[in-house]
């Protein structure tokens, strides 16, 4: 959901700059720069992941009252970067969006900060504990880190976008109740499934592109 510059105050404005700027600072202190400093086919695969989210994001569903949802592809993308690629890859492709006109430049970091780094964050504290508390094999990193991860990341965020509408008292809680809520378990299940099944095929077909994944931790001997 690209939410538009007049929608909400100023207040919440100014706060989700504040913290989007800190979180992009976070990235780029700690982001693991080896990985692709002088490996130009991991930087095409980043650049062309941004293209990517951008294309995903400019199309979204109108279902009354003003809402509109679309895929955020920030599970299989955090998974294939980690979380700090990933919030500049969602950066870069919320700039294009925004070019585009699908979303709005004051309400930049409010749109990054709920679809972008609510999700990334959550699924990578997902795979984190997967990583240390589950038995590591195939099934496990797909349908948990994939399909389950990207399912609550998107419940949350959308509820998280819900939320900010209503303190912010744009919209009651009768309207996000009629033409909000109902909806989020309908986008959640085939963001779950989308994410899940990219997963899936790029584990498979490419696993050099994520990151996160080996064949000797999840395949070999399993």
């Amino acid at each position: 959901m690209n939410l538009p510059d007049d929608l909400l105050s100023l207040g919440w404005l100014v706060t989700a700059w504040i913290l989007f700027l800190a979180s992009m600072l976070w990235a780029w202190k700690t982001a693991p720069w080896y990985k692709v400093k002088g490996d130009r086919a991991a930087q095409h695969v980043l650049f062309g992941m941004a293209l990517v989210i951008i294309l995903v994001w400019s199309f979204s569903a109108g279902i009354g009252g003003g809402f509109s949802f679309h895929f955020l592809l920030m599970t299989v993308v955090t998974l294939m970067f980690g979380p700090q690629f990933a919030l500049m890859a969602m950066t870069l492709g919320l700039l294009g969006v925004s070019l585009n006109g699908d979303a709005g430049w004051i309400s930049f970091a409010l749109n990054a900060l709920l679809m972008g780094w609510i999700p990334i964050m959550l699924t990578w504290w997902i795979y984190e504990l997967a990583y240390r508390y589950l038995h590591r094999n195939f099934f496990v990193y797909v349908f948990l880190n994939g399909f389950l991860a990207a399912g609550i990341s998107t419940v949350v965020a959308m509820f998280a976008v819900a939320a900010v509408l209503w303190l912010d008292g744009v919209y009651d809680m009768t309207a996000l109740s009629y033409n909000f809520l109902p909806y989020i378990p309908l986008i959640a299940a085939p963001e779950a499934f989308l994410n899940g099944f990219l997963l899936a095929g790029l584990v498979l077909m490419k696993p050099e592109w994520v990151s996160t994944f080996s064949d000797e931790q999840y395949l070999n001997g399993k």
